[in-house]
């Protein structure tokens, strides 16, 4: 078996779901059924010795499910065709894939189990996702795999995220929530653990069990605070990401809860398609054939301006491309960097545009202060044909 990983992670909320995301269930023993028929000459007809795909509950309803929680499903893939069936992740309606999809085709009779696992990363509201499986079978060459539930608020939790707002460079700063039991006299929280391995080390967590009286919420029966601390050295610009919560909660053994934030310093960004609150460059729709270009100016303030030296370590994806410019003493401690981002001419179709959440690109500066290494800068695009 070839582990591809699953994540369908439901960042898309509200009226943007509605309709624009079809599915396709398919009932037991129908194979696609329900699907059009194919145009004459369109699809070639069986020929007797075909594979045939056939997914049990192809559309799996997961009803309701708190915000921050994980959970999985595994469909169950039969061929009930008279030759062997090949399998392989296709498309879907987010930054998602699939996983346990077999390297080996399943021969006739067969069946195989590709397991989905999604989380409620967003706001509370309608979900709805597809993930599809690209096969040999002539008749349905792609079957469709579909979730869909209510995302509801995760009660066991106040505030909602560890929201940092604006960290100083250098300074440490906290932020804390309350994870809570209403329906239990006992609440255990295990060890937290942040989701980016390159940023943990300038993050302390505490957990501290909390008496009810000092709970946020009076009808809580136990509680426990949890608590996020920075430390000097994280990279000026945004930072987010999540912490996971194991708890012994009935259906929030594991909970995951936003850490938000923004690193300022003697260091900014500035140019018209840069957005100042979120860190990030918007640079929208480009044409592959023409590509796009964005100046931007990087701002230096206080004493020794003129000796602060930039360079850019790292972009991603590889094709975006960021070139700096001569520093230009504006006053005594004031210095402006040109930087251009491009995204050059002839740049394969691809979006980067955080829909799923944690899939735009960036541009990373590195620095001689002290207080500041590093600067991240987010670049959200789609290149279209």
């Amino acid at each position: 078996m070839r582990l591809l990983g699953v994540i369908l992670v439901s960042a898309i909320v509200g009226s943007a779901i509605g309709g624009a995301l079809a599915y396709v269930e398919v009932r037991p023993g129908a194979g696609i059924s329900n699907r059009p028929a194919p145009q004459a000459g369109s699809v070639p007809g069986p020929t007797g010795v075909d594979p045939v795909i056939e997914v049990d509950q192809a559309n799996y309803q997961f009803g309701t499910m708190q915000r921050g929680t994980t959970k999985s499903h595994e469909f169950v893939v039969r061929n009930t065709g008279e030759s062997p069936l090949t399998l392989r992740a296709g498309g879907t309606s987010c930054k998602c894939t699939i996983g346990d999809v077999p390297d080996a085709p399943i021969p006739p009779g067969g069946s195989v189990k590709v397991k989905l696992e999604w989380s409620a990363l967003i706001n509370p509201g309608p979900f709805r996702q597809t993930a599809s499986i690209i096969t040999n079978d002539p008749r349905h060459p792609r079957a469709e795999l579909s979730v869909e539930g209510e995302v509801t608020e995760a009660t066991g939790i106040y505030p909602p995220d560890f929201m940092f707002d604006k960290v100083t460079a250098g300074d440490t700063k906290w932020a804390e929530v309350y994870v809570m039991a209403f329906a239990q006299d006992n609440l255990k929280v295990g060890e937290p653990e942040l989701s980016n391995t390159e940023t943990r080390k300038f993050f302390d967590v505490s957990v501290e069990q909390v008496k009810t009286s000092a709970l946020p919420n009076p009808k809580a029966k136990a509680g426990a605070r949890v608590r996020v601390t920075t430390k000097p050295g994280l990279r000026m610009g945004r930072f987010d990401q999540w912490l996971a919560v194991s708890t012994n909660i009935p259906d929030a053994e594991q909970m995951k809860i936003p850490v938000i934030g923004r690193v300022i310093g003697n260091i900014s960004i500035h140019g018209r398609l840069w957005n100042e609150d979120q860190g990030v460059l918007r640079l929208g729709r480009v044409k592959s054939a023409e590509g796009a270009s964005a100046p931007l100016n990087v701002v230096i303030r206080g004493p020794g301006a003129d000796q602060v030296k930039l360079s850019v370590t790292s972009v991603d994806p590889p094709e975006l491309v960021a070139k700096l410019g001569e520093p230009k003493r504006v006053k005594g401690e004031l210095v402006h960097v040109p930087l251009v981002i491009e995204i050059p001419p002839g740049t394969p179709p691809m979006a980067r545009l955080d829909i799923d959440q944690h899939d735009e690109a960036y541009v990373v500066l590195e620095t001689t202060l002290p207080d500041v290494p590093e600067i991240v800068l987010g670049v959200r695009f789609a290149v279209e044909r």
